[in-house]
């Protein structure tokens, strides 16, 4: 029985496997990446809302936000830091803290069937403190 031309098939095999391998690892230092980046961009408007302090309270000697300037400084922040074509933000603020939510969609790479609509969310919260 002659075995000619058997290394061919497993050759092809293993240069797929090892085309999807390395597809898959750039996709996922991506995917790692935007994250950093709604991450990042979330920890900026947490930071910026909890500079939003009310006025009244710090005259009286506590540092309380005032939560409907905090919510929309920590949302403009979150949208303005390294700005990126679909990335939402909302913001919840209490006297205490604000919170951040930031959803970036994550853009189609080399697996760009497997990956497509998918959608990277980071939060952060801040409290004011004196510095």
């Amino acid at each position: 029985m002659r075995n000619d031309g058997t290394v061919l098939p497993v050759l092809a095999l293993l240069l797929v496997g090892g085309a999807l391998a390395v597809a898959l690892a750039v996709d996922l230092g991506r995917c790692g990446a935007a994250w950093r980046e709604a991450s990042f961009a979330a920890d900026a408007g947490a930071e910026a809302g909890a500079a939003a302090i009310d006025p009244a309270a710090a005259y009286e000697g506590r540092l309380l936000l005032d939560p409907a300037l905090a919510e929309q400084e920590a949302v403009a922040a979150a949208l303005a830091v390294r700005p990126r074509a679909g990335r939402t933000a909302a913001a919840e603020a209490e006297v205490t803290r604000v919170c951040v939510t930031v959803h970036q969609p994550f853009p189609p790479g080399l697996l760009g069937s497997v990956a497509v609509g998918r959608v990277i969310a980071a939060a952060a919260c801040a409290s004011p403190a004196q510095g």
